[in-house]
């Protein structure tokens, strides 16, 4: 299954037909997804099954990790074009870049891979900007669109494994991945929620979020803020602020950020035991600035 349009995700493996320009003919032609204005340009893909995969040879202390950079040098390729394609198919180069930052986020090993640090701030950041922003959302088919949202959770698995280190760009994908006016969301604003289901009788506190509109439930919105809490993103957002260590005010704006836009779908237990604290302290930290402090951040506010 291979997606092709102006906007759009595929599976990024040359095997399937793939141009250098961007203008191939997929051999499975049923499942394209095409943006509106234009065919055949850009889209979501598909790598080969055993694309940057084995068993890594033990790692000494001091070299630098193993990452895909087979697979992070052709997502670079395909999402630079002018006739874009985002590989979001299963196995697909993001699919495996994003298990592979996970998997050294998790043991602390990321920040030893410049390969890793760099698909942080650029291809993972590209990839997810054209998918879940661009005008192309509204003419792909349902498949690649439940493939985009199962990327979307390793997304959100992540950022809460980097949360309590304030990686700003990450961040700012938590923020656009749960932006209930993102295009992509608005598309699939009638999907309904698999954490919560219609009629499901479910405590407050048994949940993070529900749909606040039955009519517009972006049910895979409300299971992308449920993932994050089952992860424990809530927690360990609570005690990145109560614990105060280096905090200032662009690190509480975009940690806030993500959160103050979804707002509506946080249920009364989320924000009464994860919010409310943050509520309270944020004007006494902003009280508690020296007059230099405020200079500061005015400056760093305006770079």
């Amino acid at each position: 299954m291979t997606a092709t349009t102006r906007g759009s995700p595929v599976g990024g493996n040359d095997s399937q037909g793939q141009a250098p320009d961007g203008q191939s003919q997929p051999p499975i032609q049923q499942n394209q997804t095409s943006s509106p204005d234009s065919s055949n340009e850009n889209s979501p893909a598909t790598p080969p099954d055993e694309q940057g995969q084995g068993d890594a040879p033990p790692q000494l202390e001091d070299e630098e990790p193993a990452f895909p950079h087979t697979d992070l040098a052709k997502l670079d390729d395909m999402i630079n074009r002018p006739r874009w394609v985002v590989p979001v198919l299963p196995k697909g180069e993001l699919e495996v870049l994003l298990e592979a930052a996970i998997d050294l986020s998790k043991k602390g090993l990321d920040v030893k891979s410049e390969a890793c640090q760099r698909f942080f701030r650029d291809g993972l950041t590209i990839s997810f900007t054209k998918i879940l922003t661009d005008e192309a959302v509204s003419g792909w088919k349902f498949e690649i669109h439940r493939c985009i949202i199962n990327n979307t959770h390793r997304l959100v698995e992540l950022c809460v494994a980097k949360l309590a280190q304030d990686w700003f760009p990450l961040l700012e994908l938590l923020a656009m991945a749960l932006n209930p006016h993102c295009k992509f969301h608005l598309y699939n604003g009638t999907r309904p929620s698999e954490t919560v289901p219609a009629g499901a009788q479910l405590a407050e506190d048994e949940l993070y979020a529900r749909p606040p509109d039955p009519r517009s439930p972006k049910g895979w919105l409300v299971d992308l803020i449920n993932k994050f809490g089952t992860l424990n993103g809530f927690q360990i957002l609570h005690d990145r602020f109560m614990n105060g260590s280096a905090l200032n005010v662009q690190i509480i704006a975009a940690l806030i950020k993500p959160f103050g836009q979804c707002y509506e779908f946080l249920t009364l237990h989320t924000v009464k035991k994860y919010f409310l604290p943050i509520i309270e302290m944020v004007p006494q930290f902003l009280e508690n600035l020296t007059d230099d402090e405020l200079k500061k951040e005015a400056k760093n506010e305006a770079k």
